[in-house]
């Protein structure tokens, strides 16, 4: 399975409470097997003084486990009614796009794995006993293990109502959030592609030569959301038939059905066959996804801090975290370096031309809805003041901190739209000043 399908797919069970417990029910089966043969294997005799082991003839302990197997099941159907609490909270006030940080969550996944997993290892142990006149050994240990883990489960629900109520405070939300935002900005899609800058002589003669023949558009078949592109799929087919593919839209993009998606090089060398091949690459969904989608990640923390400024919220300190992350994130991706336009095979041939997502379209995405509902917060506008310092303490290049002061402008100039005392608005625009000072000087080495 090629690296980025095989990442999506991860998301996509990453985000599903589905998962977990699917793969402790396969354990459970197994297991209850095991157990059984254990037990024909040891004699009632050397485990009838223990008060640590069930004990009792077959049918009575057949029954123990169907009765902790209906125990569970009841049970869960309260730990389902927890979960539709912070489900409805998480979309309700922080916005239905924070709801993959609520379902990624591992604990909550594990506690409801235990629930269905006992309940799947009751019932088989149950289905697996034999009858007295079969198999008069009782199978206590099949048993005994049947209530520890009936003990576990219940155990978990008290971690389950403890691990809510701390992770439905915004900022361990909002920290979760950002987390998938450094995720999303430290993939490297290209590991055996041979990237190069697009700025020499050679590689813009190539190019613009190409540019002026007509290619072979690829138009793809769906509506929605470009999930995924997977370069390594379009690498393979460029490098065995010779092409050069140019990606039209990046993840992220909506595209509609029958749009251009990509333009291919020589066009004579594309059958119907390798433009199918191509149009697989391109992965098409309801809604955006965090895989490659560095805008998606982002908006995720807008939406919770723009939520949080709203005058029926009013949180002004969960805006101020989610700035934290974004700053933290952004900082990353400057570090990094924006991606290059072409990508070459290991041979040295131009195989790809793509647009990658740009830091002047991140810091957009970052601040500007934001700025325009924090323009009647002093703190807020300061704090974005504070988190363009930060990012600019890490950028190099002059056209990154140009965008950087462009942006501290546009937050002085938000603060006299706003509602502010002449004091706040003098704060905010002595430190723009400053800040501009800053990022005119030259960047650190």
């Amino acid at each position: 399975m090629r690296r980025v399908t095989a990442r999506y797919t991860w998301d996509r069970l990453r985000v599903s409470f589905w998962f977990v417990p699917a793969i402790m029910a396969l354990v459970a089966v197994p297991l209850a097997w095991i157990m059984y043969e254990i037990d024909a294997r040891i004699p009632n005799e050397l485990l009838a003084d223990s008060r640590l082991v069930l004990s009792g003839d077959v049918d009575a302990l057949r029954s123990t486990l169907v009765s902790i197997a209906t125990t569970v099941l009841a049970t869960a159907g309260v730990v389902f009614t927890l979960l539709t609490l912070p489900l409805s909270t998480v979309a309700a006030q922080y916005g239905s796009r924070l709801l993959r940080v609520f379902l990624r969550d591992r604990t909550t996944q594990l506690v409801l794995g235990m629930f269905v997993g006992t309940f799947v290892y009751c019932i088989a142990a149950a289905f697996t006993i034999l009858p007295a006149e079969i198999e008069p050994a009782s199978p206590q240990l099949t048993a005994t293990l049947g209530l520890l883990m009936m003990m576990a489960t219940f155990g978990s629900l008290i971690l389950l109502v403890q691990h809510i109520s701390t992770m439905l405070q915004a900022p361990n939300i909002a920290a979760a959030a950002g987390e998938q935002l450094m995720d999303v900005v430290r993939v490297d899609d290209t590991d055996d592609v041979r990237s190069a800058d697009n700025s020499g002589s050679a590689a813009r003669r190539e190019i613009a030569s190409l540019m002026e023949s007509s290619g072979h558009l690829i138009h793809i078949a769906e509506t929605g959301y470009i999930q995924t592109v997977d370069p390594q799929i379009l690498l393979t087919l460029a490098r065995e038939n010779d092409l050069l593919i140019r990606l039209l839209q990046k993840p992220g993009a909506f595209v509609r059905s029958g749009e251009a998606v990509a333009g291919v090089w020589p066009p004579e060398r594309i059958t119907e066959q390798r433009d199918k091949q191509i149009r697989r690459a391109f992965r098409v969904g309801n809604q955006r996804t965090p895989t490659q989608d560095v805008e998606t990640a982002v908006n995720q923390l807008v939406e919770m801090a723009v939520r949080a400024m709203s005058p029926a919220i009013n949180d002004p300190f969960t805006a101020m975290t989610c700035l934290d992350h974004i700053g933290n994130g952004l900082t990353l991706f400057v570090r990094q370096g924006e991606e290059s336009l072409n990508t070459y095979d290991r041979d040295g041939r131009l195989r790809l031309i793509f647009e990658p997502v740009t830091f002047a379209e991140l810091l957009s995405t970052a601040f500007d809805m934001l700025r325009h509902c924090s323009c009647d917060n002093a703190d807020v506008l300061l704090h974005m003041l504070a988190v363009i310092n930060d990012i600019g303490q890490e950028t190099k290049t002059a056209e990154a901190r140009r965008l950087l002061r462009h942006h501290a402008g546009l937050i002085c100039a938000e603060s006299m739209a706003g509602r502010l005392i002449e004091e706040d608005r003098r704060r905010i625009q002595q430190c723009a000043q400053e800040l501009d000072e800053a990022l005119s000087s030259s960047p650190p080495i």
